[in-house]
Order: structure tokens, then C-alpha cells, then sequence
């Protein structure tokens, strides 16, 4: 695959950085899949190639996607196994240690294969846990930056001696680095406790939207009836659906209001998105009496997204750190706000880069069901108000989480790695 990638790039002169992404797959549309995909296609100076895995598609199914991003988007991706272990339950402690082996050297050789025979510029580690047991192997010659989330350093699956070793590797890959892009200040600071490095090691770049793709929609009130919107008054969440993404603490606070008569009547409250939970949600909300009131969509297209963000009234995650699962940034509140919709957001994580309480909308306490009813309360009875944190919200957008920004950011920091690396190869290979 790496050969064939190259024989179509010979005319491409620019340097070549290969990117880590795991879970890179047909029709996944979290946030962090869109930074890579948004930075792999629009950064003009760097030619990219996306290092992703083969798990859960079949082989047609991930040839097509693959060479979809080739023509639509202009980058390239290759594949390997796996990034994660995933043993069965059944299987037997001797099949378990069998099953590792083969991982660890079936997925290293491809690894392996690829920076031998893409050279790259400059390695992007995008998955520090899933991917820096592979990263650390890089030669010295190829500098490498990590970019980090935030939930991936809380975070620690797999059978427990693997988790051990994906940990330390991750922790020494990060010590390791030319440089560490985290993408909130919740997630740098995370960093350097973890890990100690220097502040010259680490680049806060946040995550970002496409204020031309996620704008106010200027037929909202066709776009409403068109969805059987157009009498009531909509919350809106949009995510996978997990226990971190506190649903079911929106669902109870909303039966309360509903139950007191706090909020007007006519409310309605979608939520979009598959996941683990979803079954317990609908089960909670026949429990709550409030069923009639709630839509579950199911999986959302990519493409219906900004219409969605645009005809919602509110938009709602009050995300919460479930045992060192939370949310690293929360891309959902740009995208909202940038489509002129407020949104409620939890306190957890690295939410307060993605929010400014107050201005783009609230954070609240996840924990306690009457802190999110207390905001619904205030925007959902508040025409002017949700009208004007839109707004506040859209213009905080433009003015320091564009895409375009971004990337000029990203390009640059990436051009001064590879230009100190070629400083440092040049000053050790002079005479003395």
C-alpha cells in the first residue's frame, strides 16, 4: 500500500508528514477525525498521509472511504491492523498471551514497514495511548510531535499488563517529542503534571470548526418545518451516545421542569448520536414520564449537521468526568455556536476553552440535575437572551477558533520542528 501511495506522489515535492489517527473510519464524524481531516486537507505546505487501522470494516468498505479522501480531500491513508488490543472473553490465558504476541508483532512490522518506506519529514503521533508504543520506535532522525486530547491520558483500556505498558510508552513518547500539541489548557496542564516536560514542549492549539460550513442558516424557519419543528421549542444534543455525555442527567432535568411547569410546553428535545447508552436512555425517559417530548434520531449524517445546530433553540451536553472519562475539549459547543445557537456545557474536562460561561452560553455542574434545570430554565423561557449568546457565541468563533487560523498555526509549528531537527542533523555533521 505505502509503495503504491508513493508512486502517485512523485510529482509532490513537499515534505511528507505522516499522521497516527486511530478509529480513522467510514462514517465516524467525532471531533477529533474532523481536526485531522480538516488539517490534512487544507495545509498547503505538508503533504499528508493518515496511518489509521483496519478494525470493525471490511476491506471494500475502508478502499472506498480511503480513496474518497484521496480525491475529495487530497490526503492520503494507509492502514495497518490494529492500534489497541482487544481480547475476547473466552479466550483462555494461554490464547490471551498468543493473541498479544501477534499483535505486538504484526502491527510493529507494518508500523515499521511504512516509516521505512515513506520517509516522512515528521511523524504526528495523533493517539498517544493507542499509538505511542508504535511511535516510540521511531528513528532519531524523524522528529515527532504528539497531538493530545485530553481523555486519552485518563483513559486506560485493554487487558492490565498491556495497559501498563501502552501507558508507559505513552508517557515516554510525550517526554520523547520535539514538541506536544495539546488542544485546551485542561489538557496541557494534564500533560505536564503527568509528565513534567518544559513549557517550551508543549503548543496549546485549540480545536476549531469552518465558520463557512457551520454558520446561522438563513432559511431557519423552512429548515424547522422541514424537520416538524416549527411550534416547538427545541434542545439540541448531537454525540456518541456514553455515560460521560451526562444525557441522562439532561433527561432528568428536563422531567423536572417539565413536571413543575418551568418551561414552555410546546419543548421538544432531540438527541442524535449512537452509542451504549441509548436503550437506558429511552428506558429512562419512559421511567420519567416525558417520552412525547423526546426524539431520539439515531445516527446523524455528516451533512445534516449544521442544519440541525442552526434550527435547535438550545444546544445541550453537560458533560461529567466519569472515572477519568471526560471530555478533552468539546467541539460540539463551536459548532453550535458558530450555527448562532447558546449551549450548556459541563464543567469537566477542558470544556471552559470550548465555552466562555456567560457569553457563548453555561457551564454547569453535571452532577446535580438542578444546575443544568437552573440554565434550561433561564434560556429555554429567554427568547432574547438565547438570541444573544448566539450571536456572542458565533462572533467568539470567528475570532479564535476558525479553521483557517488553525492551520496557519499548525503549519508553522511543524515547519520550525523540522527546521530545528535539520539545524541540529547539519550542526553534528559538520567538521570539528
Amino acid at each position: 500500500m505505502a509503495s503504491a501511495l508513493l508512486a502517485t506522489s512523485l510529482d509532490d515535492r513537499r515534505p511528507l508528514v505522516l499522521l497516527a489517527a486511530p478509529y480513522f473510519l467510514p462514517r465516524c464524524y467525532g471531533g477529533v477525525v474532523q481536526v485531522y481531516s480538516q488539517l490534512a486537507t487544507r495545509a498547503s505546505h505538508f503533504r499528508f498521509v493518515l496511518v489509521s487501522d483496519r478494525r470493525e470494516c471490511d476491506a471494500k468498505t475502508l478502499d472506498d472511504y480511503d480513496q474518497q479522501c484521496l480525491e475529495l480531500n487530497g490526503f492520503e491513508i494507509c492502514r495497518i491492523g490494529q492500534y489497541e488490543v482487544q481480547v475476547q472473553k473466552e479466550e483462555s490465558m494461554v490464547e490471551r498471551a498468543a493473541h498479544c504476541f501477534r499483535f505486538f508483532r504484526d502491527n510493529r512490522r507494518e508500523w515499521n514497514q511504512l516509516i521505512q518506506e515513506l520517509q516522512p519529514q515528521l511523524v504526528i503521533c495523533g493517539g498517544t495511548y493507542s499509538g505511542g508504543w508504535l511511535a516510540r520506535t521511531l528513528p532519531r532522525t524523524i522528529p515527532l510531535v504528539n497531538y493530545i486530547h485530553g481523555e486519552e491520558l485518563t483513559l486506560a483500556p485493554g487487558p492490565p499488563l498491556v495497559r501498563t505498558y501502552f501507558r508507559k510508552s505513552q508517557l515516554a513518547v510525550i517526554k520523547k517529542a520535539a514538541m506536544n500539541i495539546a488542544v485546551s489548557r485542561y489538557t496541557a496542564e494534564l500533560t505536564q503534571r503527568l509528565t513534567g516536560i518544559a513549557d517550551n514542549r508543549l503548543f496549546i492549539l485549540p480545536n476549531f470548526i469552518d465558520p463557512d460550513r457551520f454558520r446561522p442558516l438563513p432559511d431557519r424557519r423552512r429548515i424547522r418545518l422541514s424537520f416538524g419543528w416549527d411550534a416547538a421549542t427545541v434542545i439540541l444534543s448531537i454525540a456518541r451516545l456514553e455515560r460521560r455525555k451526562g444525557f441522562d442527567q439532561a433527561l432528568r432535568a428536563l422531567a423536572a421542569l417539565h413536571h413543575r411547569r418551568k418551561i414552555p410546553e410546546n419543548w421538544l428535545y432531540v438527541i442524535g448520536g449512537r452509542g451504549p447508552e441509548s436503550s437506558a436512555l429511552q428506558a429512562l425517559a419512559d421511567e420519567l414520564g416525558i417520552s412525547p417530548h423526546i426524539n431520539f434520531l439515531g445516527f446523524v449524517d455528516s451533512e445534516e449537521l449544521p442544519k440541525l445546530y442552526g434550527a435547535a433553540d438550545v444546544f445541550l451536553q453537560p458533560n461529567r468526568d466519569i472515572k477519568g472519562d471526560t471530555e478533552g475539549f468539546g467541539i460540539v459547543f463551536l459548532e453550535a455556536n458558530a450555527c448562532g445557537t447558546p449551549v450548556i456545557g459541563g464543567v469537566s474536562g477542558g470544556t471552559a476553552d470550548a465555552i466562555e460561561d456567560g457569553v457563548s452560553g453555561f457551564r454547569v455542574d453535571a452532577n446535580h440535575v438542578e444546575a443544568i434545570a437552573d440554565k434550561l430554565q433561564l434560556l429555554l423561557n429567554n427568547d432574547r437572551m438565547r438570541v444573544d449568546l448566539g450571536e456572542k457565541g458565533r462572533s467568539r468563533v470567528l475570532a479564535g477558533f476558525t479553521v483557517q487560523k488553525a492551520v496557519t498555526s499548525f503549519e508553522h509549528l511543524i515547519s520550525d520542528v523540522i527546521a530545528e531537527t535539520y539545524e541540529r542533523k547539519r550542526a553534528l555533521s559538520a567538521p570539528r
